[in-house]
C-alpha cells in the first residue's frame, strides 16, 4: 500500500513537471472543486484541498488521471496511473483463457471466461534464459510461413573428380617442407596456398590441438580445409589398404555459415563434405561423408543419446572459438572428451584432434596480465597447449599485403536537419502518447498491466517483452494483445531516426492491418485498440502527404549520395548492412524509386537465417545472394547473415547503416569488401552508441596484433603449464557442474508425472493434454486422435519440398479470436502411411504443468523443448507400426528448435 509520504511525493513530482500555463489550466478544469479565492493558490495547495475534499488519495488516483488526460498531459496521467497500480493489491479479473475447457469439448467458443489471480513477474534471469525474443505479434503469415532452410540438402555425397594416389604423397612434404606445383597437384589443391598459410597449416600439425589466430580475410577456413585433407590423407596411409573412414566436424557458431562454410571446404578437392541443416540430424551423414559441418547444437543433440561417439570422430575444427554466445555449447562438447568421470559420459579411447579458428580474441585494450589469462583460458578450453598463428617476419609481410586493406575507412556522422527532427519528434512523441494511452485506458488495458521501467529509460523494449512473457504465463489473452501491439508501435518509433515517416508510419499501419485481419473473431480488445492505432496513422499519413513536404532522413541522403558516387563505377557491388529486416526492405523498397538513383542501381536486399525479423524472407535468399555476385543486382541491403562471414569478392564498397552489432562486427564488415581500393564507412551520428561501439572495435581490431605480440614473449614451456593447471581448475568446475545437473535431471525424471495440459502460448487454448506429448528422435507430438479437432490446418497453394519432407501448410490455432499459428503440416516423404503430421512449434505453445503431490498449476514457456524442466517419453516403435493416427515432428525443421 502506498504511504501518504509517497503519494505527497508524486504530487510535487507533478508539479514540478508542469510548466506555468499548464498549472493554470488544470486549476481551471478542477472547476468547482476548488473554491474561488483558492484558484491563484500554489499548485500544492491546490493537491492538499483535493485530498482533503476526498478527490484523491494514494489509493484512488481515477480523478487525476481524468483530468490530466483531458489536458493531453499523457506522460503525466500514466506517472499517476502507474503509481495507484504498482500500490494496489492485486484483483481477479476475467480473461479470455478457457482454463476450464474439457478435453473432449471440440466446439471453441470465443467468449469463455474465467478468473485468474496475478502471478509474480519472471525474474531477469528467468527472461534472458527463457525469452522468445521475437518481433513478430500473435499471428503473422507475413512473418512466420516459411521454412527456416533455404534449399534442401540430399543426403548423397558428390562424386570425386580426381582420386588420390596415396602411395605417391609424402606427408613429410606436407608437415615440413615447401610445396611446389607438383606436390599440390599429388594431393589435388587446385588453389595454391600463401606463404603464410602454409607456415600455419604446418605449425597446426606440429601442435596437435591448437588455435589458430589469423585476421578476418587471412583465410582462416582454407587453412582448416588443408588440415582436414592432412589428417584424412594420414589416416588413409595408416590404414594399409584396410578399409576405414575419415569423420570430422567442422562446427559453426551460427546457422547462416553453414552453407557457405561448407562451400568453402569443399573447394579443397576430395573430402566430401555436407552441411546439416535444421531439417536433419547429422548422424544421417556419418556413413557417407567425411566432414560435416553443423551448429554446436546438432553434435550436442547426438552425443547426449549416445548416437555419435567422440571416438569415432577424427577431428574437431571449432570456427570463431572465442565467441560467447556459442561458448557454452561449444564447452558443452569438450566435457564430452574432459570430464571422463562422469557417469553418463562415455569413455574416448581415441580422442579426436582439436583445431580452433579465431580472429579475434575479444579484449578491448587489454593489459599482457589480461591478455596471457585470456589465451589460457582459451587453450585450456579447448584441450590445447599452444597458439598457432604467423612467426616468420616474411609472412607477416605477405599476410599485410594479401589481405584486402581498405583505401577509405571512415565514420560518417551526419548533422542535424531542423525541419526533418521537428517531424521525427513530433511524430515521435505522438506514438508515445498512444503508447502511454493504450496502458492508461482502462476498456485497452483492464488488467492494469505496467513494464516496470519508464517509456525513455534503456531497456524498456526489453522490459516490454518480460511483461508480456508474465502475461501469457498468466494466461491474460487481452494483456498479451495489448503488448504486442505496444511493441510493435515502440519498435516502429525507433526505427524514425533511421527512416523516413512515411515510411515508417506506411509499414506500421500494413503490418498491423494484415495482422488484425488475420485473426477470424478479433476480440473487443483487439478491435479497440487497432482502430485507435489506425486511426492515428491514418491521420498522420494524410497531414504529411497535404502538406506537400518530402523529407527525407538525412542519413538516407547520404546512402544516396555515396551509392550515386559509387555508381560510376563500372561492375562494381555496394552492401548496406542494417539492423533488421524491416530497415532492409524499406531501404531497398526507398533506394528502388528514388529519382536520382533510377537506371543507375538495381538493389535487393537479404536477411539472416536467425534473429528476431527473418522468418518471413528466407525463400529467395539464394537468388539474391547469386544475382548479386553475378551482377544482376548491384546494391543489397542486408542483415547479419552476409557480416559474419559470407565472402562477397565482387563487394567494393560497405555501409553499415548505424548499425554496429558486437566487438567483431567492424571487422568482420571491413572485410567483405574485397575489391582493390575498396571502401568502407558507417553511417551514424556522434550522440548515437554506435558511434562509441565503433571506436572501440576498431580499437580492437589493433588489439590482436598486440595479443599475439604479448603470447609470443611468454616462453613455450611456462605457456603449457599455466594453460595445464587452467584446465585441471575448468575440469573441476565443470564435474562439479555435470553432477549436479544430472542430479536434477534423474530427480525430475523419477518424480515428475507428467500432469497438465499443453496450450495455445498466445491464447491459452487447449491442445492436449501432456501425458499424451511424445519424442521421436529430436522431435515432439501431440500423440492423440482430438488434436484434429483442437487445431485448424490451412493448406498451401504451393508446397514447399525438402530432402525429407512436404510442408504442405500450417497449423492455427482453433480459438478464432487468435488463429495464433503454431506448427506446419508435413508429409514424411520416407514414411507415406503416417503423414501428414503435424509439428508444434516450441516457442508458440506454453505448459500447464500440475504438480501431483500439492495440485499447484505451473505455466512453463521455454524456446525449445529440450529446456523443458522434464524428460518426455520417447514413441515407442510399435506405435508406429500400427493404423493408428499419430501426431508428431517428424523433422523437427521448426527454427526454435
Amino acid at each position: 500500500m502506498p504511504s501518504d509520504f509517497d503519494f505527497r511525493e508524486l504530487l510535487i513530482s507533478l508539479d514540478d513537471d508542469m510548466s506555468n500555463e499548464e498549472r493554470k489550466r488544470f486549476v481551471f478544469l478542477l472547476g468547482d472543486d476548488i473554491p474561488k479565492r483558492k484558484r491563484e493558490d500554489p499548485l500544492v495547495d491546490i493537491f492538499t484541498i483535493l485530498i482533503d475534499r476526498g478527490r484523491i488519495s494514494p489509493t484512488n488516483c481515477n480523478y487525476l488521471v481524468e483530468i490530466l488526460e483531458r489536458l493531453k498531459l499523457i506522460a503525466l496521467a500514466y506517472k499517476v496511473a502507474l503509481f495507484e497500480t504498482k500500490r494496489s493489491p492485486s484483483i481477479s479479473l476475467p480473461t479470455e483463457l478457457e482454463n476450464n475447457q474439457s478435453i473432449n469439448n471440440t466446439h471453441v467458443s470465443s467468449t469463455t471466461t474465467s478468473g485468474n489471480i496475478r502471478k509474480d513477474v519472471p525474474t531477469l534471469e528467468e527472461f534472458l534464459k527463457d525469452l522468445n525474443a521475437s518481433d513478430t505479434m500473435i499471428i503473422s503469415d507475413y512473418e512466420q510461413n516459411t521454412p527456416t532452410d533455404t534449399k534442401s540438402i540430399v543426403a548423397k555425397p558428390e562424386p570425386t573428380t580426381i582420386a588420390l594416389s596415396l602411395e605417391n604423397i609424402d606427408l613429410k612434404v606436407f608437415e615440413n617442407d615447401s610445396w611446389s606445383d607438383e606436390f599440390l597437384q599429388k594431393i589435388n589443391v587446385n588453389i595454391h596456398p600463401y606463404e603464410y598459410q602454409r607456415e600455419l597449416v604446418q605449425s597446426a600439425i606440429q601442435a596437435g590441438n591448437t588455435i589458430i589466430c589469423l585476421r578476418s580475410g587471412g583465410g582462416k577456413t582454407f587453412v582448416a580445409a588443408l588440415l582436414l585433407k592432412y589428417y584424412s590423407i594420414k589416416k588413409m596411409t595408416l590404414s594399409n589398404g584396410n578399409e576405414t573412414k575419415f569423420l570430422a566436424f567442422f562446427i559453426v557458431s551460427r546457422r547462416a555459415m553453414l552453407k557457405q562454410q561448407c562451400e568453402k571446404l569443399k573447394q579443397i578437392g576430395n573430402l566430401q563434405v555436407i552441411a546439416c541443416d535444421e531439417n536433419n540430424d547429422v548422424t544421417q551423414y556419418i556413413d557417407n561423408y567425411d566432414v560435416v559441418v553443423c551448429t554446436p547444437q546438432k553434435l550436442l543433440n547426438c552425443l547426449k543419446p549416445k548416437t555419435i561417439f567422440l571416438s569415432n570422430i577424427d577431428l574437431l575444427c571449432f570456427d570463431e572459438c572465442h565467441d560467447t554466445v556459442v561458448r557454452n555449447q561449444y564447452v558443452g562438447i569438450m566435457q564430452y572428451l574432459m570430464c571422463q568421470t562422469i557417469d553418463h559420459i562415455p569413455p574416448v579411447s581415441s580422442s579426436p584432434i582439436i583445431i580452433g579458428l579465431t580472429g579475434i580474441v575479444g579484449l578491448h585494450r587489454p593489459s599482457s596480465s589480461q591478455i596471457t589469462r585470456q589465451l589460457i583460458v582459451l587453450c585450456a578450453t579447448f584441450n590445447c597447449l599452444t597458439i598457432t598463428t604467423v612467426m616468420k617476419k616474411e609472412n607477416e609481410i605477405e599476410l599485410e599485403q594479401c589481405v584486402s586493406r581498405t583505401s577509405e575507412d571512415e565514420i560518417i556522422c551526419i548533422n542535424k536537419e531542423k525541419t526533418f527532427d521537428t517531424l521525427r519528434l513530433s511524430i515521435e512523441n505522438e506514438l508515445k502518447n498512444l503508447i502511454l494511452h493504450l496502458f492508461l485506458n482502462k476498456d485497452t488495458n483492464s488488467l492494469r498491466v505496467f513494464p516496470e521501467k519508464d517509456f525513455d529509460m534503456n531497456g524498456y523494449e526489453q522490459n516490454l517483452e518480460i511483461l508480456k512473457q508474465s502475461e501469457q504465463k498468466n494466461q491474460h489473452f487481452s494483456s498479451v494483445i495489448l503488448l504486442n501491439y505496444i511493441l510493435a508501435i515502440y519498435r516502429h518509433l525507433k526505427a524514425l531516426t533511421d527512416l523516413t515517416p512515411e515510411l515508417v508510419l506506411s509499414n506500421l499501419k500494413d503490418y498491423l492491418e494484415m495482422v488484425y485481419k488475420s485473426r477470424e473473431h478479433p476480440i473487443e480488445i483487439d478491435t479497440l485498440i487497432y482502430e485507435k492505432c489506425q486511426n492515428l496513422l491514418k491521420k498522420k499519413l494524410t497531414e504529411i502527404e497535404e502538406s506537400g513536404q518530402i523529407l527525407s532522413n538525412p542519413k538516407l541522403d547520404k546512402v544516396v549520395e555515396l551509392l550515386k558516387k559509387h555508381a560510376e563505377q563500372s561492375n562494381n557491388r555496394a552492401l548496406v548492412l542494417v539492423e533488421r529486416t524491416f530497415y532492409a526492405q524499406k531501404i531497398c523498397e526507398f533506394l528502388q524509386s528514388h529519382s536520382e538513383l533510377k537506371n543507375i542501381i538495381k538493389p535487393c536486399w537479404l536477411v539472416g537465417q536467425s534473429g528476431i525479423d527473418s522468418r518471413k524472407f528466407n525463400k529467395k535468399e539464394d537468388p539474391k545472394l547469386n544475382g548479386f555476385r553475378t551482377g544482376v543486382y548491384n546494391v543489397m541491403i542486408s542483415t547479419d547473415v552476409v557480416q559474419v562471414g559470407l565472402d562477397m569478392p565482387e563487394c567494393s564498397l560497405v555501409l553499415r547503416y548505424d548499425f554496429v552489432p558486437d566487438s567483431i562486427g567492424t571487422v568482420q564488415a571491413r572485410v567483405r569488401a574485397r575489391t582493390i581500393s575498396c571502401t568502407y564507412y558507417l553511417i551514424t551520428t556522434k550522440d548515437s552508441q554506435n558511434y562509441s561501439k565503433e571506436l572501440d572495435n576498431r580499437q580492437c581490431e589493433q588489439d590482436l596484433k598486440q595479443v599475439l605480440e604479448t603470447w609470443k614473449r611468454i616462453p613455450s614451456d611456462q605457456f603449457k603449464e599455466q594453460v595445464i593447471a587452467k584446465q585441471a581448475c575448468l575440469i573441476t568446475e565443470w564435474n562439479e557442474s555435470l553432477i549436479k545437473a544430472l542430479t536434477i535431471e534423474t530427480t525430475i525424471t523419477k518424480n515428475t508425472e507428467l500432469i497438465g495440459d499443453v496450450l495455445c502460448r498466445a491464447c491459452g487454448y487447449l491442445l492436449g493434454k501432456l501425458s499424451r506429448v511424445r519424442q521421436y528422435k529430436q522431435s515432439y507430438f501431440v500423440n492423440d486422435h482430438d488434436f484434429y479437432n483442437r487445431i485448424e490446418e490451412k493448406l498451401s497453394s504451393e508446397p514447399q519440398e525438402h530432402s525429407k519432407i512436404s510442408v504442405i501448410g500450417k497449423v492455427l490455432c482453433l480459438n478464432k479470436n487468435c488463429r495464433a499459428k503454431l506448427g506446419r503440416i508435413q508429409v514424411l516423404k520416407d514414411l507415406p502411411k503416417m503423414s501428414p503430421i503435424y509439428p508444434l512449434k516450441c516457442e508458440s505453445i506454453k505448459i500447464k504443468q500440475i504438480e501431483k503431490e500439492s495440485g499447484k498449476e505451473i505455466i512453463i514457456l521455454k524456446k525449445k523443448w529440450i529446456k523443458m524442466p522434464f524428460t518426455i517419453p520417447f514413441l515407442e516403435i510399435s506405435c508406429t507400426q500400427n493404423n493408428d493416427d499419430v501426431f508428431y515432428d517428424a523433422c523437427d525443421v521448426l527454427s526454435s528448435d
